[in-house]
């Protein structure tokens, strides 16, 4: 690989996934170099063609200013170990106290991100009484600088309505990646990224 090369790639890895993602749908990266940077960034090959999906297909862009946050990585693991916990055993309360009042959700599922913890946890008390058995196994984690990029299988039964999801009943299993960026241990931006296409297919 030739210097300059190394020298570019290096500054991308510097930017966040989601910033990344919003390069690729402003038309400022292509597809191939994205999943080359994931890669570099110790995401996985199926992780990285996750979100490369996602940030090619999705049309509506959420830019903004690049957001910092902390640095420990031993302690955004257990973190979101225990995000994970208060998920899978539907500790509401818990859930509400880890995101900043600020905060950014951005989800494969819809259009526009969440802005603000009020409007990330109705979008929560939606998907736990649509999929009340939902569980994440976490197949790779990966700290690279302020932000965690965890890959996980999604499995779950789709038992009740979901916002432009008719319930099925039907069982799932969804490969995907969230990108969580904490500052003072407080989820500031969240970004989940899996293939809808998938979903839809596997609960029609």
């Amino acid at each position: 690989m030739q210097e300059e090369e190394k020298k570019h790639l290096s500054s991308e890895e510097e930017q966040t996934i989601p910033e990344l993602v919003d390069s690729v749908r402003a038309g400022k990266m292509d597809r191939r170099k994205l999943i080359k940077t994931l890669t570099l960034m110790g995401v996985s090959a199926t992780g990285a063609g996750a979100i490369a999906a996602v940030a090619t297909r999705q049309i509506v862009s959420h830019f903004s200013a690049p957001t910092h946050g902390d640095n420990n990585a031993q302690q955004h693991i257990q973190q979101h170990q225990q995000h994970l916990e208060h998920q899978s055993t539907g500790n509401v309360e818990q859930l509400h106290q880890d995101y900043h009042e600020d905060a950014i959700v951005e989800d494969s599922m819809y259009p526009h991100p969440f802005v603000g913890r009020i409007a990330i946890m109705q979008r929560k008390r939606a998907g736990m009484f649509a999929m009340p058995d939902l569980k994440f196994d976490v197949t790779n984690r990966v700290v690279h600088g302020d932000q965690l990029t965890v890959e996980w299988v999604a499995k779950g039964k789709h038992t009740a309505d979901f916002p432009g999801l008719p319930a099925t009943g039907r069982s799932f299993s969804i490969p995907g990646v969230t990108v969580v960026v904490r500052r003072g241990g407080k989820i500031v931006r969240e970004s989940l990224y899996y293939d809808m296409a998938e979903v839809v297919r596997q609960l029609k």
